[in-house]
């Protein structure tokens, strides 16, 4: 056995075949690996165009002097069709983990398309029998699973061939964390601050175990050539106190990459201009016909909330339809002239909102205007995409010098024509697979970060366009977010804070949504929130036949930061005495429902969309998002009903009952330093919570409360009870908010 270890962590390779047999914490005891499951693993997983093998003809290894001028170990593969695969590992400095580096030299005339390393195979449960492990992933933006051993599948539920940067299907970030609680816990990361593609996984694995692994995208797939990641991939040791711990490490790496240098939004919102999006919107919405007058319901959505609103109007705008399920425009005159309806924009205006136009932005219709053009730059997927996404859509390249031409072109003519207060891409860079495997296109064939990097010249260029003209700063939005396009990107939208009664990102883990044992987690939030970009979430409605959900979903979208969202994609707006819009006027096909606007409802968004806009909007806005404190909140069952969707889907018109904390609870630190800790009740009855409160924890010597409810506001008792701890009643639908100063 080859042996790499110190006083915390001991890490056994098989001196046969390579494989990873053992990593255990020395100083808890813990085996991450269990006994059972070591003599059956593969050492490495390497994809060709024959298929993914792990074979090899002989396997070597040595101990040598890495940089640093610690021991390390090299592992060498040689496969039989010519190909070497690498490893080397290291101790690391901070003594309770390791690093791994890993290549190909491929001496054949065979393509290399990926090569999985390390693979962390057949891993124990940590805690008893796994009921307190959870796994914390970056997918679509952070979830979380309880006891993964036994609610994943083999060849089912899991987080297997999770594509980065890729946030729709895949992981926004780099690491996710298994850990058991007040137990320990391991770290996986991989420190590539130029966006190359790869998957990171955990997953139950064929011998019905959980196995943690990363795949790496080859940058150049001709014939001879390897793959040479320059980053390292972490596996640490953790403490088992919560995914924040692990969010916390990668966090201290993360904002000294090359999508945080502009640096924090609060220092340049109102310098570039977009202090607006951050500052003034109350709540959002999405999909509103674009070509049809909702002026109607516009009128009644600020009466109602009473604070300005920003809305992405709907694709149908264009000279040529943009649909859901007919068609998307192709070239420049399939796009214009424009049809927005001149009193929707009008009453915008008036009522000090703002719009962004609904975009297709990478689909193409190759039969439309410039369709040769458009054909030329096509982005062809390979044949094992390693998502669970098919991505069916007519894509174009991002790489193509046409795309990137009618990208600003495109967008340059619509600020002109219509002068647009921002910009949204659907299906765009955040959602599709950084690969291309075209030769003609002027990149090398594969997954390589120039994709990546040609996606954000494209936007980079469109907005410095869009900013010319304009004279003033465009904020641009996409569906989706990941890490790379934090610089460029000022918004996204997201349904997962709205699951289940939502659709698209999260689909893959629905049914542990429903059942509880998974969960949102602000993973995305809690690294980068200070840095942007604003969420766009909730998948909402007026309407009281959504179910009681809608009052945890609010207060939860808010807490965290974001902003709520009206959704109008696949179903009408709420009835106005009796009215609803019809399909014959939308782009989808929906079904007529007749659910009254319901007041009660606007009233509930309107208290969170005030308290964005008004006292918490230093927090929010700005903030920096801390650990929550721990405290028992009572647990609550609420309806929820999902009709907002695809008539075509299973989830059309699914209902059920979700439970949840009858009090969900953030914490923030603002700018100046001073702490906001939120604790929203979000049932109709009062609740008493008592949370261990002490301000010098964070360096502060006073509390003061507030408390926000349908009715009012009114000052908060913050004194501590006999037992130091304080005790906090909440009525009905209200939230407090405690300040540390």
């Amino acid at each position: 056995m080859i042996i790499i270890e110190n006083r915390r962590i001991r890490v056994e390779i098989s001196e046969h075949n390579g494989t990873i047999q053992a990593v255990r914490d020395r100083l808890k005891g813990i085996d991450y690996i269990a006994d059972s499951g070591r003599g059956d693993a593969d050492p490495f997983r390497l994809e060709t165009d024959a298929g993914v093998s792990s074979s090899f003809q002989k396997f070597e290894w040595s101990w040598e002097r890495a940089a640093s001028g610690q021991n390390q170990v090299r592992l060498c593969w040689h496969t039989q069709e010519g190909m070497v695969v690498t490893s080397s590992v290291t101790l690391m400095a901070e003594e309770n983990g390791i690093e791994f580096k890993c290549g190909v030299d491929n001496h054949s005339e065979d393509r290399v398309l990926s090569l999985e390393y390390p693979v962390v195979p057949n891993m124990a449960t940590i805690t008893e029998d796994g009921e307190e492990d959870y796994i914390a992933h970056p997918f679509a933006t952070g979830f979380e699973v309880n006891d993964p051993m036994k609610v994943f599948e083999t060849n089912g539920i899991g987080f297997r061939f999770m594509p980065y940067p890729e946030s729709f299907s895949g992981a926004t970030m780099q690491f996710f964390t298994y850990y058991g609680k007040g137990r320990g816990g391991l770290y996986f990361a991989v420190l590539d601050g130029e966006g190359h593609p790869k998957w990171l996984n955990f997953y139950k694995n064929g011998n019905g175990m959980l196995e943690g692994s990363v795949i790496h995208g080859c940058s150049d797939m001709r014939p001879g050539k390897g793959i040479r990641p320059h980053y390292p991939i972490q596996v640490s040791l953790l403490s088992g106190s919560g995914w924040y711990e692990a969010a916390d490490r990668y966090k201290s790496w993360a904002v000294r990459q090359k999508w945080c240098s502009r640096g924090k939004l609060s220092g340049r919102a109102a310098k570039e201009g977009s202090q607006w999006l951050h500052e003034d919107m109350g709540a959002a919405t999405f999909g509103i016909n674009a070509g049809s007058n909702r002026t109607a319901w516009i009128q009644k959505y600020h009466d109602s909330i009473g604070t300005p609103m920003f809305h992405i109007l709907g694709p149908d705008w264009t000279h040529r339809p943009q649909t859901f399920g007919s068609g998307v425009p192709g070239g420049y005159d399939d796009w214009f002239p424009t049809r927005f309806n001149p009193e929707n924009i009008a009453l915008i205006r008036k009522l000090g909102h703002r719009f962004a136009p609904f975009e297709f932005d990478y689909l193409y219709h190759f039969d439309g205007a410039d369709g040769e053009l458009g054909k030329e730059a096509e982005q062809k997927f390979p044949e094992l995409k390693k998502s669970v996404d098919a991505y069916r859509f007519p894509f174009l390249c991002p790489a193509h010098p046409y795309t990137h031409d009618f990208h600003v072109k495109r967008d340059a003519a619509l600020q002109r024509s219509d002068d647009i207060d921002a910009i949204y891409y659907d299906i765009s860079a955040n959602n599709i697979l950084k690969v291309c495997m075209d030769e003609n296109h002027g990149h090398p064939v594969g997954a390589g970060s120039i994709i990546e990097e040609a996606y954000r010249w494209n936007y980079a260029d469109t907005k410095a366009a869009m900013y010319e003209i304009a004279e003033r700063y465009i904020p641009m939005g996409t569906e989706m977010i990941n890490e790379t396009m934090l610089d460029l990107i000022d918004y996204y939208q997201a349904r997962a804070g709205g699951q289940p009664a939502a659709p698209l990102e999260g689909w893959p883990i629905r049914e542990l949504l429903k059942s509880g044992d998974a969960r949102l987690i602000p993973m995305f939030t809690y690294v980068y929130h200070e840095y942007g970009a604003l969420r766009l979430d909730g998948w909402g409605k007026l309407a009281e036949e959504i179910g009681e959900l809608y009052y945890f979903t609010v207060a939860r979208t808010y807490i965290w930061g974001g902003l709520y969202e009206l959704n109008y994609e696949y179903s009408p707006m709420e009835a106005l005495d009796g009215i609803e819009n019809t399909a014959a006027e939308h782009y989808y096909p929906f079904d007529p429902r007749e659910y009254a606007f319901s007041t009660e409802r606007a009233e509930y968004l309107a208290l969170y969309a005030r308290l964005r806009t008004g006292a918490a909007k230093a927090y929010w806005s700005y903030g920096t998002m801390l650990r929550p404190l721990s405290f028992d909140s009572p647990q609550t069952s609420m309806k929820w009903f999902h009709y907002n969707h695809g008539k075509e889907t299973p989830e059309y018109n699914n209902a059920g009952e979700l439970l949840t904390d009858s009090v969900i609870h953030a914490a923030w630190q603002n700018e100046q330093g001073d702490v906001g800790l939120f604790f929203a009740n979000v049932t109709e009855a009062e609740q008493m919570i008592r949370i261990d409160l002490r301000p010098e924890d964070y360096g502060k010597t006073a509390v003061s409360g507030r408390l926000f409810t349908l009715t009012g506001e009114q000052a908060v008792d913050c004194d501590p009870q006999q037992d130091d701890r304080r005790l906090l009643s909440l009525p009905a639908r209200s939230i407090a908010m405690l300040e540390l100063t």
